[in-house]
């Protein structure tokens, strides 16, 4: 890496030295850039001082919009320039001895301002043709959270479950009814880059970022998510971290609490060349989690540069690296545990380890007033080593916190789910994915409108490696894939798994956005092909492929009325085959003989809405239908005997009320409110309650884990002293756990609704002196004990080793934190 640098500092030298000239007779000027139809300030921006025919000096503005030029003279010409916004060109005159100020003031005109972002500012943000959320630098502060998990159920539409552990590494949510065990059918970006383990095979979140590092956050749901697939069912969430700063400073930020909470997060950043700004940020977490045997530690750290050659061309290159280790489990409680100690977890050999590691470089160019080019490079490895002590049942009443005679799964009496104290299994799962995308985006006239025909490509490779090794001891860490003498075949029992995948994706995309007066339309296309390939290495090798491909279109429209902007839009939903899905058709292999074809699942996503943004009110309006068809793992466990169908449909509203345009003193009051309805149209899968287990329809019934009504109001408020506090009231109502919509609970904990629930959490700073700001924060104020999730679970599979059971919700966590900004 320092070689790297030495390289790039070599090449870009030169430019610094240019950008130097000019004179020093005066003091320079210094300024801010904002939105023209907002105010709010705009970072990111490339800032040039010209005169004549030369540049005297540029530089990119903060987070805060604010920068700093050393220039000479008496006059200058300042250029103002960033994707999405129309470029300004201001004559400054200069005061003599002293600096000079300025505002600069740009209007938006599109929707990707910056590679990273996939909304942009605000002034973009009314122009959506769908629902879109963007949660602000302000309000990530004022939530204060501990997991993104508690950023996006601040997101109407957006229903988060319960996992194991404190710091949601392993995110499971949902948007507009789908499945959320593991995200798997929501796209996630980390400035405009997946990083989901592998984007087509296994798309499940078992590594999410860090808060600490997370500026703020874009949520997409309508037609616009066909730009970034290849998931466009259910959303795009896109965290985007902060730039590298223009000036030399950092902060350090101490966060502690209890249940053994400790969060240390150092960023320092700013020094370089003026086109060179380079940035470190270190984190170390650790926790005791939510019940016993649950502790993690984590560490985390990001280098990143901004490179400015000229105030055309903009390359960003981020690495990162992530190690975590935890007690994690899948050992839930039963319905006897969960009632007399919901803390409570035997399990303390099981162990979760992953190390990440990756590299992403980001190049942004206008290569013309009209044209624009990106280019996104990508490339990490994943690798994960989970280790289960296998589980049985023991009565209660014998159970002495040691040991105790197992029991089968369907023994009356209370039950207790403990380690088996015999042997382990282990997932060990090894990923490795790149990818290269280039796009373009031109404005131009067509047809006497103002058009912006947005075109791209991307390339992308994936390997994952799905092994399973049983250990023979309680707290194994190497185990075996089978047992018996290679040399006497009929000896050999296979008692693991070496399954390799293997993808190789092309997509293409397209969309014109037209702009007639107050109507703005915006019709879409992307095209995915790709094949995937599997080599079971403990079936002689048996090699598997198959080849898919898909078009989705989608098409969106904005009609702006003042203050007020109608949106609306269809699209088509895709989810990729994933390896549990090819294990579950084998390939399509099996079609036939009767068995199921390899289709992708696929929907038509509808939507329509309206956005207003008023002095004292800003609110979106939403009300969607999603059609899906040709589901086959249905979670955990749960394969559909058909390619079956379900239709989700719903309300969403996100308002602010604006306390302080009425009064300084008054806060505001924010809401958050989802109304979901789902049904199964058609799907047929093996009972778990008819005797037998024979094949029953499901049609007419919910989808698991979709609750009716979701609602998250509270008030906060932000003083311009530093003074800040937020409390939010979130409640759930009850949601089905399975596709039987199973009411009655049994006694493993593994059957059954989630009731409803309402915890609240509050989170207060104040600016003490200087750089010095101290919060507090209080998750689960009240210690609400309720059943967080069964993800895990489903009641077809009774043994311990294949049902995890409750997993009960977050309990009270309170946290004091100082941050010292320098």
């Amino acid at each position: 890496m320092r070689r790297l640098l030495s390289v790039l500092l070599f090449l870009f030298g030169p430019l610094h030295a240019t950008a130097q000239q000019g004179g020093t007779s005066g003091g320079g000027v210094r300024g801010w850039v904002a939105d023209e139809a907002t105010g709010r300030p705009l970072g990111g921006v490339a800032v040039s001082a010209l005169r004549g025919g030369e540049t005297l000096g540029s530089v990119v503005t903060d987070a805060e919009g604010r920068f700093r030029l050393q220039v000479g003279g008496s006059t200058v010409r300042l250029r103002a320039e960033r994707l999405g916004y129309r470029g300004e060109t201001t004559e400054v005159r200069l005061r003599a001895g002293g600096s000079t100020e300025v505002q600069l003031r740009l209007a938006a005109t599109a929707i990707e301002l910056e590679p990273v972002e996939i909304i942009g500012a605000a002034g973009a943000h009314r122009l959506m043709e769908g629902t879109a959320t963007r949660i602000t630098p302000q309000m990530v502060r004022q939530v204060a959270p501990i997991g993104t998990q508690e950023l996006l159920q601040h997101v109407p539409g957006v229903t988060g479950f319960a996992d194991d552990g404190i710091g949601n590494s392993r995110i499971s949510i949902g948007i507009r009814g789908l499945n959320p065990r593991r995200s798997s059918h929501v796209l996630f970006l980390e400035d405009g880059i997946p990083i989901q383990s592998a984007l087509y095979l296994y798309p499940n979140m078992y590594y999410n970022a860090p808060p600490e590092r997370i500026d703020r956050v874009e949520v997409i749901k309508g037609s616009s998510a066909i730009r970034y697939g290849p998931h466009t069912m259910g959303g795009v969430i896109n965290y985007i971290t902060s730039r590298p700063r223009t000036e030399f400073g950092g902060f350090s930020q101490l966060v502690a609490g209890t249940n053994g909470y400790l969060s240390l997060f150092t960023e320092l950043g700013g020094w370089g060349s003026a086109e060179v700004k380079p940035e470190v940020q270190l984190l170390y977490k650790r926790g005791e989690g939510f019940r016993e045997n649950n502790d993690f530690q984590q560490y985390n750290g990001t280098f990143k540069i901004n490179f400015l050659p000229d105030p055309s061309r903009v390359i960003y290159v981020k690495a990162n690296a992530n190690f975590e280790d935890s007690n994690a489990t899948y050992t839930g409680l039963t319905e006897y545990s969960f009632l007399t100690n919901p803390r409570f977890n035997p399990k303390e050999h099981d162990n979760f380890r992953v190390f990440r590691s990756s590299l992403d470089v980001l190049y942004n160019r206008q290569l013309s007033p009209a044209l624009s080019g990106d280019t996104r490079v990508y490339v990490n490895f994943f690798d994960r080593r989970w280790w289960r002590e296998n589980d049985v049942f023991v009565r209660a009443s014998q159970w002495n916190g040691a040991e105790a005679d197992p029991v089968p799964p369907f023994q009356p009496g209370d039950l207790v789910r403990v380690g088996g104290g015999v042997d382990s299994h282990g997932n060990l799962r090894t990923f490795y994915v790149a990818g290269v995308e280039q796009s373009y985006g031109v404005e131009h006239p067509l047809l006497g409108l103002r058009a912006r025909l947005n075109v791209g490509a991307r390339a992308h490779w994936e390997r994952f490696v799905d092994d399973k090794q049983q250990g023979s001891d309680p707290d194994s860490r190497r185990g075996v894939y089978f047992t018996g003498d290679p040399a006497d075949l009929a000896s050999v029992e296979i008692v693991g798994q070496s399954h390799h995948y293997e993808t190789r994706a092309l997509s293409l995309f397209a969309s014109e956005r037209l702009e007639a007066g107050r109507l703005t339309v915006t019709p879409g296309l992307r095209f995915e092909v790709f094949e995937q390939q599997r080599i079971d290495r403990l079936q002689g090798s048996r090699y598997e492929d198959k080849t898919s491909w898909v078009v989705l279109p989608g098409v969106g429209a904005n009609y702006g009325l003042g203050d007020y902007h109608l949106f609306g839009g269809v699209h088509r939903g895709y989810t990729p085959p994933s390896s549990g899905t090819l294990r579950v058709v084998n390939f399509g292999a099996d079609a036939d003989a009767g068995g199921l074809d390899l289709r992708s699942e696929t929907s038509w996503n509808y939507e329509a809405g309206l956005r207003g943004d008023l002095e004292w009110l800003g609110f979106e309006a939403a009300a969607f239908r999603v059609e899906i068809q040709d589901l086959v793992a249905a979670g955990r466990g749960t394969a559909f005997h058909n390619l079956g169908r379900a239709n989700t449909a719903g309300v969403e509203l996100a308002a602010t009320a604006r306390g302080a345009a009425v009064s300084s003193w008054l806060p505001n009051l924010n809401v958050a409110y989802t109304y979901l309805d789902t049904e199964v149209e058609e799907g047929i899968i093996r009972s778990a309650v008819v005797p037998g287990g024979a094949e029953v329809s499901i049609a007419g019934l919910d989808l698991p884990y979709a609750p009716h009504h979701t609602l998250v109001a509270g008030l906060s408020a932000d003083r311009s002293d530093g003074a800040f506090f937020r409390t939010d009231v979130r409640y759930v109502s009850d949601a089905f756990t399975d596709f039987e919509n199973i009411r009655q609970t049994y006694n493993r904990g593994d059957t059954g609704p989630i009731p409803a629930y309402a915890v609240v959490d509050a989170s207060a700073g104040y600016r003490v002196r200087g750089g010095i700001t101290a919060t507090v924060g209080a998750k689960n104020l009240l210690d609400e004990v309720y059943i967080g999730s069964r993800l895990h679970s489903n009641p077809g599979q009774p043994q311990a080793n294949l049902s995890s059971g409750i997993l009960p919700g977050a309990r009270r966590q309170i946290t004091l934190g100082v941050r010292y900004d320098f």
